[in-house]
């Protein structure tokens, strides 16, 4: 091993290091807490040639949490690694530990970008993948959730998915390495120590049999099924957003002539990620089978149908319409989207003190038709006005598009000189 002449793959390891790091390249980012899974992947990292480089993330958690990237330096000066240390503040809000998750891959991506590196290379076990199973359980989680970890998603590798805790920690005590205890390991107040601890020994005395190697063996077949079943998935959004006139949505006749099952499971791609809660999918499952109109889901994510297309509007705060675009209308004038036609007449001229003039006519409203709201085909819910569903405040878009209230190069009702106040009516949806 490189500056330690050790060789930790003499252990019996349930694989070789060159299957564990099949396909890697070096350099990489080994994620290393200190802990014994971690400083064990380094180590094999290192016997493998890859490179690697140890980066410790410090979330402030806890007191003396920062002394913690001086052990993990010690660790990688011994192996004869690199180090690098990598300081982040958590947001606040509720479930601590999921935000400090994103956090630190945050971090991670961002040491591997800087350093040049393949991959980062996480210490997640076949102990690991069990537990994380038994959560999803425990959540009531579809075939996604029985799947467990991915080996790899992105640049981010698990290569020790098929090695059970207690190897790592032989590799440690083979090099004469002592890891860091973290004390969370310890408090079966987290749901993950108390399924360690207390569930899976009792289970594993019930049943007679090593569960954590069963359910790491299930989440894989799990795994390939459900990837088999996310690329159908995949391939029925593409053509549902490729059928019909209507350029951005999904065709709603595309995904009602397709399984249920597999609808569903568009639904989860086309909403995530992160994966949508099952009440959400359903509730957009309701909206394209016709029995609801629209929904509003977490996030400020609002779901519509308008005519046979189904709609996604994002919240405007740090976000964009993922497919709905605003419509250009000349004034006067007509123009289509969206299963509506939409017809743009001037309503009354202004003075610019605000004083109404004699009203002008440029453009005549259809009959019957006369409005100040954009109306979708098929629904009697205004969607103009100041403020758009979900949560915060829009910006208005510039001028000359649907929802702009001025005509441009006119002075508005407090603008100097005459101005200009268009109406939009909806007509007839067209197909």
């Amino acid at each position: 091993m490189a500056g330690a002449g050790r060789h930790p793959d003499r252990l019996s390891l349930t694989h070789s290091v060159g299957e564990l790091f099949a396909g890697l390249e070096p350099p990489v980012v080994v994620a290393c807490s200190g802990g014994p899974d971690s400083v064990a992947l380094l180590a094999l990292a290192a016997e493998a040639r890859l490179e690697p480089v140890a980066v410790h993330v410090d979330h402030g958690a806890r007191a003396g949490s920062a002394a913690e990237a001086d052990v993990v330096a010690a660790f990688a000066k011994q192996l004869g690694t690199g180090f690098a240390a990598e300081t982040v503040a958590v947001p606040p809000g509720p479930n601590f530990e999921a935000r400090a998750r994103e956090a630190r891959y945050a971090a991670l991506e961002r040491a591997r970008e800087r350093l040049g590196a393949t991959a980062v290379l996480v210490g997640h076990t076949r102990d690991d993948q069990a537990e994380t199973v038994l959560l999803n359980v425990l959540r009531g989680a579809g075939v996604p959730g029985l799947a467990g970890m991915p080996a790899r998603r992105g640049t981010v590798v698990r290569p020790l998915l098929g090695v059970p805790r207690a190897d790592l920690a032989a590799v440690c005590a083979r090099l004469l390495l002592s890891p860091l205890d973290d004390p969370m390991n310890a408090d079966p107040a987290h749901r993950r120590v108390w399924l360690r601890r207390e569930v899976i020994p009792a289970l594993e005395a019930g049943a007679a049999r090593d569960l954590r190697a069963v359910l790491a063996r299930q989440a894989a077949v799990a795994r390939a099924d459900s990837e088999f079943l996310d690329g159908l998935a995949a391939d029925l959004l593409h053509r549902a957003g490729d059928a019909g006139p209507i350029e951005n949505g999904l065709d709603v006749a595309v995904l009602t002539k397709a399984p249920e099952a597999l609808v569903r499971r568009a639904v989860r791609l086309w909403l995530g990620p992160p994966p949508p809660a099952a009440a959400h999918v359903e509730e957009v499952l309701a909206v394209i089978q016709g029995q609801r109109q629209g929904t509003e889901l977490a996030d400020g994510i609002v779901v519509r149908r308008a005519g046979a297309r189904l709609h996604r509007l994002d919240s405007c705060g740090g976000q964009v319409a993922t497919d709905v675009h605003a419509i250009p209308v000349e004034l006067p004038g007509t123009a289509t989207g969206f299963g509506v036609e939409l017809t743009a007449w001037v309503e009354r001229a202004v003075d610019g003190g605000g004083r109404r003039r004699p009203r002008r006519r440029a453009g005549r409203p259809p009959p019957g038709r006369a409005g100040r709201a954009l109306r979708p085909a098929g629904t009697d819910r205004p969607q103009g006005g100041g403020r758009r569903p979900g949560r915060g405040r829009c910006p208005r878009p510039g001028p000359g598009r649907a929802s702009d209230p001025r005509p441009p190069g006119r002075g508005g009702r407090r603008g100097r000189g005459p101005g200009w106040e268009p109406t939009l009516g909806a007509r007839l949806p067209y197909r």
